[in-house]
């Protein structure tokens, strides 16, 4: 009874004291209490251990709460240059009222938004889960296997992470928005939304793999959106277990690889300035470049939990060897024998004892040298993780390097970040973002991305200034614009706003400017655009307001159809409202899995489907002399009941004019809407400039085309009287007006700077050729590369009146056979060419193992990929294959690769280009030689030709494939005798 006694007296004293969090936390605990008093008369013979149940609560009061009656807002200091700030209370700041507390009321100079990105498999989640851990979300012995950031089951399955996740983390005085994003090339659109909510990057390298593929990528995105990047060489241990390097062999490969690095930023920043900026790009460089000295580059191994800086070890041996910690500093940037000796010839002892020489007791010995607590773990890989994470923890040498970097409140201070976001300072939301103050009256939130999680569809926004309140209502700034030109009035009501604390949901009432949360809407439906705004503004400059780039290089290629099971309008129209949901919730959608999730399970879902291109190549192998040539190649339409006559001819254009159409396509667009803008004239004059000396160049080079020996005046004033560029899907081609009675005005100025006039059919011309370009002659698919020159267009008969003439052009039905007459006509002069299908590429690059390099090019060689180089990486001793393979044949690409290498290979695939097929679908046999080869009915396979059969067969169109209808008729089935 005693110790029921004592039992009573605890929980009494525990449950009546002062309590941090106010009268919330009395009401909770007084249903404890209540509980615990009706428990106290039913179960007698329980009494006992019941008592000892509260006298474990109250404990947990005094030591789990009590540490946290300090924090108040008059506590937060700003630490922004303390860089040798030791972070407190690290283990137990994961509650959820001190978070809550701290999100609403902490200073936005206190606040960092931070994204993590690396390459695949560099170490990126297991990065994040010791810096939760540290958080008391997680266990510090889970970190690196829980993948607590990867919280869908098929990121869990597959072992990489897939989507953008965030967390917010306090390391007192500090609030962290930690977002984690993912490597693979597949989710581009996933880390764009993460670069664009943050304002710090960490970019993780593997010590030994170095710079991949994605590394650049992604350093790329970072310095263009003018994030402060921060570099982790992790994997440390992996130079003395795997590689097996001495201290002196490690260093020089550590500097070998930050060379690489800063190469590869240097190379970026040459492409970002023009010449005349050489000084501004010297300078860039040096606030960029990566350097240990100056505290932006960290040395870790995640797995094990530990991580340090040059400032660290400088601060450590002070201590030891009684010299001031600026003087060591200073020694140990000109001398890489101290660096060898103070910091890798520790590192290298430890690391030899636990993970090769395996000896438990040694690394007894030295934790005792190094002053740390005897550790727990009985395993030397357990004892080894728990003693560096005393000696050397991860989460402070990260958060005080986060300490050195930009906040929230100083992220839009500079005019160049500023304009990556407002177009020009005369943007009305100018003053409104770089201030960033929670008390503007406008409230004003980026929506990165939606997601779904907790069984709600949420927006992951960052609060660019003043304060977002549930139940507020904001505009959708950037919604669709009306034929006035002003934006529509769409709005949403925030349901709630949430705190992400990983796989959980902390409801708040406020979102302060600075912060990265999720909000909610009334209808829990997302539509129209990602600026919001708590008042309507319009843009006098009639341009986006803000800009965040999705950094989605190339449109998606592979497409698949999907049709609902069940005939009816009702589901279609249902199927249509969970694709149109799905496409704002994930840009990166697997149809058959997110549809279900939807409710969508009666569905069927098509093959997947690649688009291939259409183009015109010279016919070098005509015997046929040029002057007949190009005489057939000329191609006439006549309207007789009209008196219209057109003359036309097709002219294919050489590889590097194709490429800077391509690379220009957005001044394509506007160059057929029309310029109007003094900045769009500018621009457009710009890229004649380079089209026109470009054509100069290589057009009258051409062998056996129409461009032959055409002088550089007859090519001026060709593409001066551009009539239009293709359509949208084919923007690589080109209508030429070679009229010689028909002066138009130019698509290179404004029509309103221009006295001449259009023709009553202009458009119509351009619409035939639209039509014509966007379905080739081969397989319906789009053309590229062709220009197709008008030489003639007439409208009456000589001596016929001119009044009649102008009534009969406004006749509806001309336009409409006129439309037709064109697309015909081009095409029929695109087949007095020799036709090729264009292929999508991807750039393939493969890492594999020595034993399994001849399977890995069994495999490419079946896919019909062509090796580009073969290099042996000098960082992890794998051989780097380069291959261009086409899309089509990429499909469950990596599974067998995977299975033919037994795992020692690895794959990723990035678009690269369209590339020509050599092959003539309509290839015969005519030579002696060939017939010989390949028989008379050209036997041999034509990849191109089942290319192009299974488009049409996907269309609906004819092939001139047999079929056999009635196979048993074409039998004897009398059996002679």
């Amino acid at each position: 009874m005693r110790i029921c006694e004592a039992g009573l007296f605890i929980f009494g004293y525990g449950l009546f004291s002062k309590t941090p969090n106010g009268p919330e936390n009395k009401r909770r605990l007084l249903r404890v209490q209540n509980y615990w008093i009706w428990i106290y008369g039913r179960y007698q013979w329980a009494l006992r251990g019941f008592s000892m149940g509260c006298f474990y609560i109250a404990l947990a009061r005094f030591i789990y709460l009590k540490p946290f009656a300090h924090l108040n807002p008059s506590n937060f200091h700003s630490h922004e240059k303390d860089t040798n700030l030791l972070l407190l209370n690290m283990t137990s700041a994961g509650t959820d009222y001190v978070l809550e507390k701290v999100f609403q009321e902490i200073p936005i100079s206190q606040i960092r938004n931070v994204c993590i990105i690396a390459h695949v498999d560099h170490g990126k989640t297991t990065l994040a889960d010791y810096l939760i851990s540290s958080n008391g979300i997680i266990s510090a012995r889970l970190a690196g296997t829980l993948r607590y950031m990867d919280s869908r089951e098929d990121e869990q399955t597959r072992g990489i992470t897939m989507k953008a996740s965030a967390i917010s983390l306090f390391y007192d005085p500090l609030l962290v928005n930690l977002i984690d994003s993912p490597g693979h090339v597949d989710f581009g659109s996933e880390v764009g939304s993460a670069i664009n909510l943050a304002d710090i990057a960490v970019l993780v390298v593997d010590v030994v793999e170095g710079v991949c593929s994605q590394t650049e990528s992604l350093l790329r995105q970072a310095i263009s959106r003018k994030l402060d990047v921060i570099l982790v060489v992790n994997k440390l241990d992996r130079m003395i277990v795997e590689l097996k390097l001495n201290q002196a062999e490690a260093f020089q490969h550590i500097q070998r690889l930050i060379e690489h690095i800063n190469s590869c930023m240097s190379q970026i920043l040459q492409g970002q300035f023009l010449d005349e900026d050489r000084q501004k790009m010297e300078t860039a460089e040096n606030s960029l470049h990566f350097d240990p000295t100056k505290g932006n580059v960290l040395f870790a191994s995640a797995f094990y939990g530990y991580a340090f800086s040059l400032d660290d070890f400088a601060l450590l041996w002070s201590k030891k060897l009684g010299v001031d910690k600026a003087e060591l500093e200073a020694e140990a940037k000109g001398k890489k024998s101290l660096f060898e000796q103070l910091v890798l010839d520790p590192l290298f002892e430890l690391h030899k004892c636990a993970l090769v020489e395996k000896d438990l007791e040694r690394l007894k010995t030295l934790s005792t040298k190094l002053g740390l607590a005897q550790f727990r773990g009985r395993r030397v890989d357990e004892a080894f993780q728990e003693m560096m994470r005393q000696w050397m923890p991860l989460t402070n040498a990260i958060v005080k390097a986060f300490c050195r970097v930009k906040s929230a409140a100083t992220a839009f201070t500079h005019d160049d970040r500023l304009l990556q976001v407002c177009s020009t300072q005369s943007n009305p939301l100018w003053q409104h973002i770089r201030n960033c103050d929670p008390a503007d009256g406008d409230a004003l939130v980026y929506a990165a991305k939606f997601f779904k999680l907790c069984g709600k569809k949420l927006a992951l926004c960052r609060i660019m200034c003043g304060t977002v309140r549930k139940g507020s209502e904001m505009k959708i700034l950037d919604a669709p614009k009306t034929k006035f030109g002003g934006f529509l009035a769409n709005s949403v009501v925030v349901k709630g706003i949430y705190i992400i604390v990983g796989r959980e949901l902390l409801p708040v009432e406020t979102a302060p400017a600075g912060r990265i949360c999720a909000l909610e809407s009334e209808d829990g439906c997302w539509f129209g655009g990602h600026v919001l705004c708590s008042r309507l503004i319009s843009d006098r400059c009639g341009e986006c307001l803000l800009k965040f780039e999705s950094f989605q290089e190339a449109e998606p290629l592979v497409r698949v159809t999907i049709q609902p099971n069940l005939s009816g309008g009702d589901h279609l129209e249902e199927l249509r409202a969970c694709l149109k949901q799905l496409s704002v919730l994930d840009g990166a959608v697997r149809c058959l899995k997110d549809l279900g999730d939807l409710g969508q399970t009666n569905i069927i879902v098509s093959e997947p489907i690649v688009p291939f291109l259409e183009t015109i190549v010279p016919d070098v192998s005509s015997q046929i002399s040029l002057p007949r040539n190009l005489e057939l190649q000329s191609t006439e339409c006549n309207l007789r009941q009209y008196s219209v006559r057109v003359r036309m001819r097709a002219v294919p254009l050489p590889d590097d004019l194709i490429r800077l159409l391509q690379e220009n396509d957005d001044i394509l667009d506007k160059l057929r809407k029309g310029i109007s803008s003094v900045i769009e004239r500018k621009t457009a004059a710009v890229f004649f400039e380079e089209l026109l000396a470009l054509s100069k160049n290589l057009l009258p080079k051409t062998r056996a085309t129409w461009w032959l020996k055409k002088n550089e005046d007859d090519i001026a004033a060709i593409f001066n009287n551009v009539w239009s560029f293709g359509p949208s899907r084919a923007r690589a081609n080109i209508l030429l007006n070679c009229v010689p009675d028909y002066d138009r005005p130019s698509i290179w100025e404004a029509a309103s700077a221009s006295d001449k006039q259009y023709r009553a059919l202009d458009r119509a011309i351009i619409a035939g050729f639209d039509m014509a370009m966007a379905q080739g002659p081969l397989c319906d698919e789009a053309m590229q590369g062709v220009a197709i020159v008008l030489e003639e267009w007439s409208f009456c008969e000589p001596g016929e009146d001119p009044q009649v003439v102008a009534d009969r052009q406004l006749d509806a039905q001309l336009h409409g056979q006129l439309i037709s007459a064109i697309r015909q006509a081009c095409r029929v002069a695109l087949k007095k060419h020799p036709l090729r299908l264009v292929a999508a590429m991807y750039k393939c690059s493969v890492q594999t193992a020595a034993q399994a390099l001849g399977k890995v090019q069994t495999v490419l060689a079946q896919r019909r990929a062509k090796v580009i180089s073969e290099n042996i990486s000098e960082m992890s001793g794998l051989f780097e294959i380069v291959a261009y393979m086409p899309v089509v044949e990429s499909f469950s690409f990596c599974e067998q690769l995977r299975k033919k290498s037994s795992g020692m290979a690895s794959a990723q695939m990035q678009f690269s280009h369209w590339q020509l097929i050599e092959e003539d679908p309509y290839w015969q046999p005519t030579t002696d030689d060939e017939i010989e080869e390949y028989g008379s009915k050209g036997d041999s396979i034509n990849q191109a030709r089942l290319y192009m059969d299974a488009v049409r067969k996907r269309k609906g169109l004819a092939t001139e494939e047999m079929i056999v209808v009635c196979a048993e008729k074409q039998r004897n089935l009398k059996r002679n005798k």
